[in-house]
């Protein structure tokens, strides 16, 4: 099944805050959960329609594959499938055998909550800090902009402003981080 995944992101400066505005607006997050993710990237542009990413990702005894795709020229904006694995060498083994290069790591914990049939998600990445993701799962014909204007009413009311905002996904903020440590 091909879903349509639009979100905002933002970097949370302090969670405590943003934990206890979440509270009071009967927001509970659940315990955290580890994700480690390693990206498989194809040498297309981002521009071009054919472009798309691969991720394998082992959280507690599942290895999920995912393929993201752009939906919109919006930011957030993509088209998702997944799928359960059960050998995440074979598959890396197979996206590397057609063409694909293995991308970056990015190691997680990760908190989601259920608000107003939205999934809020609360990231603590290994470095590059803490970040809250609110996603809405639509069908092709939605208005990003109407969706992300929603979503991104949910960060305010938690008290995250607009100049917290990320348009960029971990995978691209893992890279710039890469090179900035060289």
């Amino acid at each position: 099944m091909v879903m349509r995944e639009i979100e905002v992101k933002a970097r949370v400066n302090n969670i405590k805050d943003l934990l206890d505005k979440a509270s009071e607006l009967g927001i509970s997050f659940g315990e955290p959960t580890v994700q480690d993710d390693t990206t498989y990237e194809t040498k297309l542009s981002k521009n071009d329609p054919n472009w798309n990413i691969f991720r394998i990702r082992k959280q507690g005894n599942k290895i999920i594959l995912t393929m993201k795709y752009t939906a919109s020229t919006r930011s957030r904006d993509n088209h998702e499938r997944e799928t359960i694995i059960e050998n995440a060498k074979d598959v890396s083994d197979m996206l590397e055998r057609v063409g694909y290069t293995l991308g970056v790591r990015i190691c997680k914990k990760r908190r989601t909550a259920k608000y107003n049939k939205l999934e809020i998600c609360l990231d603590e990445v290994d470095n590059l800090g803490s970040f809250i993701e609110v996603e809405k799962l639509a069908d092709d014909e939605a208005d990003v902009d109407a969706i992300q204007s929603e979503l991104w009413s949910i960060l305010l009311e938690l008290g995250v402003g607009q100049e917290e905002r990320v348009h960029e996904g971990y995978d691209t903020l893992m890279y710039k981080f890469l090179e900035n440590e060289k």
